[in-house]
């Protein structure tokens, strides 16, 4: 069976799953007070995070332990348990799928709060263009998409920062600047997603319907993309508003596109799968146990390729340190396969 599918439908049905959206008063309020005074919540509810004398270390911690809160929930939670009745809206992509990027649509959303981000969806919680463009901007981030970090940096300094430093002050930016890049991202983010997920057969390796998200697949996908994101975030909150003009100005006032052929992409869902697994002891099996030390196969095993220029491992569930092409050391970045 295959079936085209665009990345930004995935995203508009995620986003009707219920506990998706994240009301940002009430997340902020919830997690803020454990560290900080009263006065000092209102004032990141009212002005942004960064605008409340809080310490960037404060907002650093929390977001890593949302980020290791978020990625328990969608390790554990079934989709019949986690979200009911929400997977209707979905029924015209893979259930596993939708409930995995309605986990990074909503980590994405609390990053973004702790770091100084307004509220992004309107009060009718409809995913509007530009709500939309702003998450796959995140994901896009969260996927090594350097065309989305350097977007996501102007909007740090419109959005968080805003009138604190001068150079972003004076910037006139609009909410329709970037659309036309977000579209290239999309496509960009739809042809990887098939080449490095579906196309392999991971999509047998997690029930489609009724089952919980693959412990595999979040533990090599969830939490990385994630921790990419608030490190982004990161990075920039750390900076003076001096820096930031710096960091800001070092950025190509013409942000490249990505190079894509297609934004609809065919995603496959053939039975098909790699034909051995290595377990942690390296060993090489191709049932549910190792054949060496006894050991449950993993419902997602990562497999590796340098994103920088390509180079495949031989094998490729074990890569070495650097890629003997170019240097580049491997890390969850080169993660092609979970």
């Amino acid at each position: 069976m295959t079936q085209q599918i665009s990345f930004t439908s995935i995203i508009e049905s995620s986003a009707k799953l219920p506990l998706v959206h994240v009301d940002r008063a009430k997340f902020l309020t919830g997690n803020l007070s454990k560290f900080c005074t009263p006065l000092q919540v209102q004032k990141a509810i009212n002005d942004g995070t960064l605008h409340a004398d809080i310490p960037i270390e404060t907002l650093d911690s929390l977001a890593n332990a949302v980020i290791n809160s978020e990625t328990i929930k969608v390790t554990l939670i079934s989709t019949a348990a986690g979200m009911p009745g929400g997977w209707a809206m979905a029924a015209t992509i893979p259930a596993d799928l939708a409930q995995f990027y309605g986990f990074v649509i909503r980590i994405a959303q609390e990053l973004a709060y702790i770091y100084g981000w307004d509220e992004m969806f309107s009060e009718s919680k409809d995913l509007d263009v530009n709500t939309e463009s702003q998450l796959i901007l995140f994901i896009g981030v969260m996927s090594g998409v350097s065309a989305a970090n350097k977007i996501v940096t102007k909007l740090f300094g419109e959005t968080a920062i805003k009138a604190v430093a001068k150079k972003v002050a004076a910037q006139t930016l609009t909410k329709t600047w970037y659309y036309p890049v977000v579209k290239k991202i999309a496509a960009l983010l739809g042809q990887r997603m098939v080449k490095s997920t579906f196309a392999s057969g991971v999509s047998k390796a997690v029930p489609l319907i009724g089952g919980a998200v693959s412990g595999g697949l979040t533990l090599v996908t969830f939490k990385p993309m994630a921790l990419r994101l608030k490190n982004h975030f990161s990075k920039m909150a750390h900076m003076s508003p001096d820096e930031f003009a710096r960091y800001e100005d070092s950025i190509s006032a013409d942000i490249e596109e990505p190079e894509i052929n297609d934004e609809v992409v065919n995603l496959s869902l053939e039975n098909t799968r790699t034909d051995f697994w290595v377990c942690i002891c390296g060993a090489e099996s191709k049932g549910k146990f190792c054949s060496a030390c006894g050991k449950m196969k993993p419902a997602g095993i990562p497999q590796y390729k340098c994103d920088k220029c390509s180079w495949e491992p031989d094998d490729k569930y074990n890569p070495p340190k650097f890629c003997p092409k170019c240097g580049d050391p491997f890390d969850d970045g080169d993660i092609v396969q979970a």
